[in-house]
């Protein structure tokens, strides 16, 4: 089978927890066989239980970094998207704290069809891209709603390292992760969809347009 974000051939890579995943030979992302994909029901459920709130203390400090990002190179007078936002956008409510305008996308709990018919001078994935089924076409689509020149896509996510113990790597353990992207993956993200700049950090990365 191909791999669903750069579509070159897949090996097998093995069973866990009863699912089972298989690898890109080319970009060597390793990603969830589509039989084991969650259902839409089975992902909502599970972020129903989601309890990211203001009050949390852990969660606030774990989206500093990206918080800190977004506010040091965005201004007020421009517009973003926090694309995947979940049932309660912390996120952007940190953001709109600093005065950023910000809207939001979920398809679960923010699926506003006019909010995909603009572009926007920013774009926020924060713990989402991990959940794409399809990200050629998910990454096809963020493109498409950043404008054309100087702007910006945030991705926070847990990057697959050459020298993971991907069994013992919690992060798979989330039956809604089901693509964990390598260093080379990015690459083929700037490549493929033209972006002018890669910028790798240890806790997100932007892609410049």
């Amino acid at each position: 089978m191909s791999c669903p974000l750069c579509k070159h051939n897949s090996d097998y890579f093995g069973i866990y927890q009863g699912r089972i995943y298989n690898r890109c030979t080319f970009c060597a992302s390793v990603f969830l066989d589509p039989n084991d994909l969650p259902s839409a029901k089975a992902e909502k459920k599970r972020y129903d239980k989601h309890e990211n709130s203001l009050d949390n203390k852990g969660y606030l400090k774990f989206l500093e970094p990206l918080r800190n990002a977004v506010v040091k190179n965005q201004s007020a007078s421009q517009t973003g998207l926090d694309y995947g936002c979940g049932p309660n956008p912390v996120l952007s409510k940190l953001l709109k704290k600093e005065g950023l305008r910000i809207r939001q996308y979920d398809i679960y709990y923010h699926n506003e069809a006019s909010v995909l018919q603009e572009t926007y001078d920013y774009i926020i994935c924060c713990e989402v891209i991990e959940h794409f089924h399809n990200p050629y076409e998910e990454f096809a689509r963020l493109k498409s709603l950043l404008k054309v020149k100087n702007s910006k896509l945030y991705c926070k996510t847990a990057l697959l390292q050459p020298e993971q113990d991907f069994e013992s790597w919690a992060y798979k353990n989330d039956f809604t992760h089901s693509f964990f992207y390598t260093k080379k993956a990015l690459q083929f993200l700037k490549e493929e969809f033209q972006f002018n700049a890669l910028v790798m950090q240890t806790d997100y990365f932007i892609l410049d347009t």
